[in-house]
């Protein structure tokens, strides 16, 4: 088989998590946390990067062992080893009331974050459902405009896929320059502070780790998956990946279900590696 890229020359694997490296029960199974090991072991580092915020993606990355910093709430924070806050980009909270009313007044569900917890207007079935996939604690406020007096570091709306459609273009165009709107998933509308990405995210680790578009190998399924994309030379998008995010792919694997992260690294990377060890 020809090699897609030179195994001895990658150095980080930058991986979306929801639909990507986990899962569609929102597991690592034990095959793929092998091989990431593996990786880790053989000096390649591993580096979760998500929508999650830090407290729902830190479970994870302790799971895998990650040894260097990693990437939540959509590149707005980046997490150190030891699952701490490095840093964090927030909108100011005038800006986050602004679109969380103009959210709810389309009759949109919406919650934003602060440390541990998600905070919401009351309790319903997307709150209840976000807690149990997330793993974070939610809090009902009664009213969420008067609780935002803190900058946030992400606003999470929650509604029908086909509303997602619709709305997003009219929401891009209407904070056009003072936020980012993406999604990880066909059913949520993720706003973030302007200029945060999970690419310009894995630029700044880059920068950090001495890490370049041709070391790194980029995993992802969905549109905020892009961007890192756009950064790396050798972006794989998962076989149940959006269409947009198989276009900017210059390679496709398995699905989330079928370890396809885990099949490509094992047969593209470490198993080279192995073969040449052995010669």
């Amino acid at each position: 088989m020809e090699m897609l890229f030179d195994p001895r020359k990658i150095r980080a694997v930058v991986s979306d998590m929801d639909d990507t490296l986990l899962n569609d029960e929102g597991k690592l199974t034990p095959y793929t946390i092998r091989v990431l090991k593996e990786c880790i072991a053989r000096g390649i580092h591993v580096i979760p990067a998500s929508g999650r915020t830090q407290t729902s993606l830190a479970p994870y990355a302790e799971q895998i062992g990650v040894d260097c910093p990693y990437i939540a709430c959509n590149g707005a924070q980046l997490i150190s080893p030891d699952h701490q806050v490095l840093t964090e980009a927030t909108m100011p909270p005038e800006l986050a009331r602004e679109i969380c009313s103009w959210l709810t007044g389309q009759g949109i569900y919406v919650q934003v974050y602060r440390g541990a917890y998600f905070y919401y207007e009351k309790d319903c079935a997307p709150s209840a459902e976000y807690s149990h996939v997330s793993g974070m604690k939610g809090q009902a406020v009664g009213d969420l405009m008067a609780f935002i007096d803190y900058p946030v570091p992400k606003v999470l709306a929650i509604t029908d896929p086909k509303v997602v459609q619709r709305v997003m273009p009219e929401i891009r165009k209407r904070y056009e320059g003072r936020a980012e709107f993406t999604m990880s998933k066909p059913f949520f509308i993720e706003a973030i502070s302007c200029g945060v990405s999970k690419g310009n995210a894995l630029r700044e680790l880059a920068r950090r780790m001495e890490l370049t578009p041709e070391n790194t190998l980029a995993f992802g399924d969905s549109l905020n998956d892009i961007s890192m994309m756009q950064f790396s030379h050798n972006g794989v998008a998962v076989g149940n990946a959006r269409s947009e995010t198989k276009a900017a792919a210059k390679h496709i694997c398995l699905s989330n279900n079928e370890d396809g992260v885990a099949h490509f690294l094992e047969e593209n990377v470490l198993n080279p590696l192995k073969k040449e060890e052995n010669v």
